[in-house]
């Protein structure tokens, strides 16, 4: 697949460089990103499939994007930085958002050329049989290979269900604060009212958590599934590509990326924040040589962030995924 193409190709370059000159990677980056932008202007079905390429390596970019940012100094082993437990010290604990905006571009183009692109030279990449619920009813009788998953994956599946249902618990019960309210709030002229806004806000959490169960669904229907001859690590991470488990950026609503962009440090953006890094959670199980580390970091990051909000209930939140993310990806016999 050419997923594994690019990861047998990643590790190699990675190994045999010391030091990355970040400066160059990004010049190159941006001449690449000039190009792109006038075929996206005038997209039609003779340029489609060189689109729909460069918007797939835009979102490779995009997951990768957080470790480009880590890479200071840059003179930093990259292994100082791969393990869950990575230093905080000398790293900015805001949790960065830029690398969402860059993997939502390529629905746009899917759904502008699909008619092309079903068709066309590339319409394997778009056939992934199980990118929806039809995981459940394929594995519903399956015997269960939890007995043989990663210690990640089994931390993962004994608790998949109860963190979704504790964190809907949580919606459902709490009350607006003052806080929460003012976050909401702008010009009585061209904005809603704060109570209305905050309505939005909560829609926009439900639905969220709506989609992280249906993500976290595919997850738990791929490791009941039967094993084959396929050695088990490298089997479990290509199902999780054929279930497109990486694909939740996309589906995030708006209103629920716009909510963990506010400013205002309170229990509203808390419940965002705890949110995401239940999201992160689904990266670090899968194994590809440009996200290792990567979302470990940011959940770290979110940990510290909802810690400083001095909310015991929403740190309770972040058990899960720091124990989850502290156990290898690897089977140890």
């Amino acid at each position: 697949m050419i997923k594994q193409k690019a990861d047998a190709c990643g590790t190699v370059g990675l190994a045999d460089s010391d030091t990355v000159d970040l400066a160059i990677i990004m010049e190159h980056h941006q001449r690449g990103l000039e190009s792109f932008r006038e075929d996206v202007a005038c997209i039609s079905p003779s340029n489609a499939e060189a689109v729909f390429t460069g918007s797939i390596l835009v979102v490779a970019f995009a997951f990768a994007f957080l470790r480009v940012q880590d890479l200071e100094p840059l003179t930093r082993p990259v292994e100082e930085t791969s393990g869950a437990m990575a230093d905080l010290s000398s790293t900015n604990n805001i949790p960065r958002l830029n690398w969402l905006y860059l993997n939502r571009g390529v629905t746009s183009v899917i759904g502008d050329q699909w008619e092309v692109l079903k068709t066309g030279r590339l319409r394997q990449i778009l056939s992934l049989q199980h990118s929806n619920d039809s995981w459940v009813a394929l594995t519903s009788d399956a015997p269960s290979r939890l007995s043989h998953c990663p210690p990640r994956l089994l931390k993962f599946a004994e608790g998949a269900r109860q963190a979704i249902a504790s964190i809907k618990a949580l919606l459902n019960m709490v009350e607006p604060t003052q806080d929460d309210l003012s976050s909401c709030s702008g010009t009585p002229t061209s904005q809603p009212s704060p109570s209305t806004t905050l309505d939005w806000d909560m829609d926009a959490h439900f639905e969220t958590i709506r989609i992280l169960e249906s993500v976290y669904s595919r997850i738990l229907s791929v490791l009941q599934c039967a094993a084959t001859d396929i050695p088990f690590d490298k089997e479990i991470q290509v199902d999780f590509e054929e279930a497109a488990v990486l694909s939740w950026p996309c589906l995030l609503p708006s209103a629920f990326i716009a909510s963990l962009e506010r400013s205002n440090r309170n229990s509203l953006h808390g419940r965002s924040l705890v949110i995401l890094a239940h999201f992160y959670l689904i990266n670090t199980l899968v194994d590809v040589w440009y996200m290792r580390g990567s979302f470990e970091l940011e959940i770290l990051r979110i940990n510290t962030l909802v810690g400083s909000l001095n909310e015991s209930q929403l740190s309770t939140f972040m058990l899960w995924p720091n124990e989850v993310m502290s156990l290898p990806l690897t089977c140890t016999s």
